[in-house]
């Protein structure tokens, strides 16, 4: 906690109230650097620092993205401030890909387009579930593994986790090939035919696996072949 003896403790009280109270509309990039350097230089003013980066940078994106290597280098940015600021682009990109996936699998018929955008930028595989209400909202989009060019290992108690905290009543898989067809392997039957079982003791239906490819998608509930594995 910081006590009244620190020459700029009022200033960050007033600077979270004011964010607490307006958000951050009204906050300029160089006020909201500020608030984010707060937490990874405690004790020191960082509204002169917060100004001169973004004077050298142009903008808090700039200062986001110009690095960790970058960063440190900086006058007064420490090892923790150059790692905070450097992960703000990924956050961000994490964020966004979810925000989009859930607007999109709230429309019926939207679940392989949502899948496609959500691995467009993608280059190893990974595994995420959309989590469903009794609504038939979605509610939440868990990565649950991330591998490298050729797989990607599931945990399942980890999915069967995920899937109870997140209250839902049904999900939804799906899986990236990286450059390649969106064609199931035989162990993608396996994964979904136990994840299927699993979820099924628990009253959660598994409505989907969907596997995007480099150039499309396939639903394995929507493939004859497959079907079975849903009913």
């Amino acid at each position: 906690m910081e006590n009244k003896k620190y020459p700029h403790a009022d200033h960050r009280r007033r600077v979270r109230e004011a964010f607490i109270k307006g958000g951050t509309a009204h906050i300029p990039d160089r006020g909201l650097l500020e608030l984010i350097l707060f937490y990874a230089i405690p004790r020191r003013d960082t509204n002169a620092l917060a100004a001169s980066l973004i004077e050298k940078y142009g903008s808090l994106k700039g200062v986001s993205e110009a690095g960790y290597d970058d960063l440190i280098k900086e006058e007064g940015i420490g090892e923790s401030a150059a790692l905070l600021l450097s992960t703000l682009p990924e956050i961000s990109k994490r964020c966004g890909k979810e925000a989009k996936s859930l607007k999109a699998i709230c429309e019926p018929g939207q679940a392989q387009a949502f899948v496609k955008d959500l691995f467009k930028d993608t280059e190893n595989e990974e595994f995420v579930m959309i989590c469903i209400d009794a609504s038939g909202r979605s509610t939440a989009c868990v990565k649950l593994a991330q591998g490298d060019k050729t797989g990607v290992v599931i945990d399942k108690k980890e999915m069967l986790r995920a899937a109870i905290e997140s209250d839902a009543e049904s999900v939804i898989f799906a899986h990236n090939h990286p450059g390649g067809e969106a064609a199931p392997s035989a162990a993608d039957i396996e994964l979904t035919l136990d994840a299927s079982r699993l979820l099924a003791e628990t009253g959660i239906r598994l409505e989907d696996h969907i596997i995007a490819g480099a150039d499309e998608c396939l639903s394995l509930a929507s493939t004859a072949k497959f079907a079975y594995i849903f009913r």
